[in-house]
């Protein structure tokens, strides 16, 4: 495969790539991509994983990259998911949140074995190096700064926070190292993690990442485009100059909103009713998750594509959208209505996570999804 190529597969659809450079350099001198990405076990696996994580590291596999795919117990219990039950955590990880991540990659035609699945336990038992690992990188990362990148966990920067919380932040950068992770990958809601383990990889003596000619050298981090939650900015906002600063991480899929996710076992009728009540105000391009979710998981951020949208002779008939930028002017001049975007949507993604749904009518399966609902009820 060409060299731009790989890129091209390795970049898209993302937001940013710390660096591009690094990349090619790495390609270029015929060095082992080696990738991961990192799960907390802290609820059901919705389409921001489920599709765009996955569907990135499918991206990487056509690239020829070795992906490996972390789920975080240890980091689950730091951040106190699943109420910091170490019996739960670790039971949720193996017989739902693993499955919910094969699903995923099943609608991207990759198949389990494809991909390395590792857990924290994994990785750090009676291994001595990723504890010297980790207190190397402590040395090299002041608390103000450590304290500053505990947003990666999903909390606010402060100073009342206790010890555990201050541990998350190094543990994550040392496990780049201790996996020898050159490709890391996430959301840009980790860039703090990445770019200290860019800052100090230079600096390690114990577990140093180096290239095919033995020189030392700082992981490439690649940050996937996130995707918009459907109900969209708070009612309060909407309109508002205040959303020309709005927090983006705010508007994102999450697990947690009420209405705000698609999972990838639900249901064609959960699908549908969760779409159709959907913030998507017609002509209204920006913050609008319909147009988002065009963007990033049909058309895959490229400007071509196909997307069939079904419709009533009489309101215009079927229509296929091959280029994103007609299908957002259509949008805009209310060629395309909210309604019948809504069903297209409803119906790609019905398409698309079939094989999610076909793995979840598996007994054992369906058993660790009922027995995680019931987790997170107790929270």
């Amino acid at each position: 495969m060409e060299i731009n190529e790989k890129i091209r597969l390795i970049t898209r659809n993302c937001q940013e790539v710390l660096t591009e450079d690094d990349l090619k350099k790495l390609i270029e001198n015929e060095t082992e991509l080696n990738h991961y990405i990192g799960f907390e076990i802290s609820g059901m696996v919705h389409l921001g994983t489920g599709l765009i994580s996955m569907g990135k590291i499918a991206d990487f596999l056509k690239a020829g990259v070795k992906c490996n795919i972390l789920m975080a117990d240890f980091h689950s219990y730091l951040n106190n998911k699943l109420g910091g039950n170490w019996e739960n955590i670790r039971w949720a990880t193996e017989h739902y949140f693993k499955e919910g991540l094969i699903a995923s990659l099943k609608c991207f035609g990759v198949e389990e074995n494809q991909v390395n699945f590792v857990t924290g336990k994994d990785l750090y038992e009676k291994n001595f190096v990723h504890w010297e690992t980790f207190m190397e990188v402590g040395k090299h990362v002041t608390l103000s700064r450590d304290l500053r990148s505990i947003s990666i966990m999903g909390k606010k920067e402060g100073n009342d926070v206790d010890m555990a919380t201050l541990f998350y932040p190094p543990l994550q950068v040392a496990d780049i190292f201790t996996m020898q992770v050159n490709l890391a990958h996430a959301g840009m809601d980790q860039r703090k993690a990445h770019v200290i383990a860019r800052d100090v990889a230079k600096k390690l003596t114990i577990n140093p990442l180096k290239n095919n000619k033995g020189e030392i050298i700082a992981p490439v981090a690649i940050h996937q485009n996130l995707i918009a939650g459907l109900t969209g900015p708070a009612p309060q906002e909407r309109g508002s100059a205040s959303l020309q600063t709005y927090d983006e991480e705010s508007l994102k899929m999450s697990k947690s909103k009420p209405g705000s996710a698609i999972f990838i076992h639900d249901t064609p009728e959960e699908i549908r009713n969760k779409i159709k009540k959907a913030y998507g105000p017609p002509k209204e391009i920006e913050f609008n998750p319909l147009i988002n979710w065009v963007q990033t998981l049909v058309f895959w951020g490229e400007k071509t594509g196909n997307f069939k949208i079904s419709r009533p002779e009489k309101f215009g008939g079927d229509i296929v959208y091959t280029k994103v930028d007609e299908l957002i002017e259509d949008y805009k001049n209310e060629k395309l209505y909210p309604l019948d975007l809504k069903n297209g949507l409803a119906d790609w993604l019905i398409e698309k996570l079939e094989p999610a749904r076909k793995h979840f009518e598996k007994a054992e399966v369906k058993e660790g999804l009922e027995k995680m609902k019931e987790f997170l009820a107790k929270k």
